[in-house]
């Protein structure tokens, strides 16, 4: 048996919970331009010629005897509306990956030990109840 000078030490240990982060891909993105087409109406101011017939009353006697002048032939112009497109630059687009930190609780269960001291009875019968 052990005299009461002796020492018995016991070493207890227990868990430690340790959180770290790792960096990991979620996903992958791709940027891509499309080109979407709409309907858009203009309205312009066309012109077009047209003859204008001014008649005056003659003075005097009209002699019936002269031949009949030649036709008048007159070239009239419209203008017409000329549709075109062309692709300029509006705006630049810039893409930035932005970090959005949060806060998240983290839950794990950790064992430690326990120390327990059993006595038998015949350590009971024998005196060497403390």
């Amino acid at each position: 048996m052990s005299t009461p000078d002796e020492q018995v030490s016991v070493i207890r240990s227990e868990e430690r919970l340790d959180v770290t982060t790792v960096r990991t891909a979620t996903e992958r993105v791709r940027i891509r331009r499309v080109i979407v087409t709409e309907e858009r109406t203009v309205t312009l101011q066309v012109r077009r010629e047209e003859l204008v017939i001014e008649r005056e009353p003659l003075e005097g006697t009209v002699s019936g005897g002269e031949a009949a002048p030649a036709p008048l032939t007159f070239v009239l112009h419209a203008e017409q509306p000329v549709v075109t497109t062309r692709v300029v630059p509006v705006e630049r687009v810039h893409v930035i990956v932005d970090r959005i930190t949060a806060m998240r609780s983290v839950s794990e269960s950790v064992r430690k030990e326990r120390v327990e001291l059993h006595r038998s009875v015949s350590d009971l019968l024998d005196g060497n109840a403390e």
